[in-house]
Parts: structure tokens; sequence; C-alpha cells
């Protein structure tokens, strides 16, 4: 990654980690909580045949969510990373569930999702490649890489932005 790169995530975050919350602890919501496992491997091949060479990273957002996969994919390549918070897909669901519990879905697990690092000139086919696949139908851009501060992750919330620190402790919930 180098700074002006755009970041998306592949689908919708934080489902697989809430429905296992919910299930585990016998949590009676309301709604259509589901896991998003999926087999990645049809929707990344589309992915990359749309994107060649401008797709230049890729990370599965598994343990400790989209919020971890994004604090090591900005440690990695030296960049920060700016996060569009309003543009993070997070089902109506998700998002209840989350607030009920007092949980960040951006630290929650996903299994059905890849978050991606392409080129600017490339992220809109890509993008449109990602939504023409069943798997990749919520699709967003949701960040782009900054040359400062580096190995850091900010978060725009509409209202400013903060450092969203890495989650602390045990992911949500411990899969594996």
């Amino acid at each position: 990654l180098r700074p002006g790169d755009v970041l998306i995530v592949t689908g919708t975050v934080g489902d697989h980690g809430m429905a296992v919350m919910a299930a585990r602890h016998g949590l009676d919501l309301e709604g259509d909580l589901r896991s998003d496992v999926a087999p990645l491997n049809g929707l990344i091949r589309r992915m990359l045949a749309a994107g060649g060479d401008d797709v230049v990273a890729m990370k599965d957002p598994t343990r400790g969510g989209l919020a971890s996969a994004l604090h090591e994919m900005a440690s990695k390549a030296g960049v920060g990373i700016l996060l569009d918070e309003s543009a993070v897909p997070v089902t109506p669901e998700v998002r209840a569930a989350a607030e009920l519990l007092g949980i960040e879905p951006l630290h929650v697990a996903n299994e059905g999702k890849a978050v991606v690092g392409v080129r600017p000139g490339a992220a809109g086919r890509v993008l449109e490649a990602l939504r023409s696949h069943p798997l990749g139908r919520n699709a967003a851009i949701v960040g782009t890489c900054l040359a400062d501060p580096p190995g850091m992750l900010l978060l725009d919330t509409g209202f400013g932005k903060r450092l969203l620190a890495e989650p602390e402790g045990e992911p949500l919930p411990r899969i594996c």
C-alpha cells in the first residue's frame, strides 16, 4: 500500500461474530442475525480479473475484525489509513446488537469477507466487479491510505477524526 490507495471491504462487517455471540449466549434478538461464512475464491477471482496488478493488498478481517485488519495493513505498509465510518457497511441487525452489547462493530470477527487495497484508478472497476458477485453486493470503498501518521488508523466519524485503537484483549467473540 502507498498513500492515495483505496481500501475496499467486500461486504457488511460484524455478521459472523455477532451471530456467534448471540447463539453462544442465548440472546433473543429480533431480526435476521446470521454468520457470513462463505468461500471467497470466486469473488476474489472476479476482483483480480478486474483489478489485475492494481490490487496491491488483501487481508481477511477475521480476528479482531475490520479495525485489526486495517491496523495490520497500515503497520506493514508504513502508511496511515483514514477510515470513513459512514461508508462501512453494517447491517441494521448487527448495528442494533452491537449497540445493545456496547461493542464496536469494527472490532467484531468476520468469516466471509476480505479487505482489499487497490490503486485509486482501479477502485471503480474493482468495486463494480465485487458488486456483480452475490457475495460482494454490499462491497464498499471504506478508506484511503495516507502518508501520515504511518501505521495508524484514523476514523472519520463525520464530526471529526480520531485515532481508532487496536482492540485490546481477546477478539469478540473468541472463535478459535
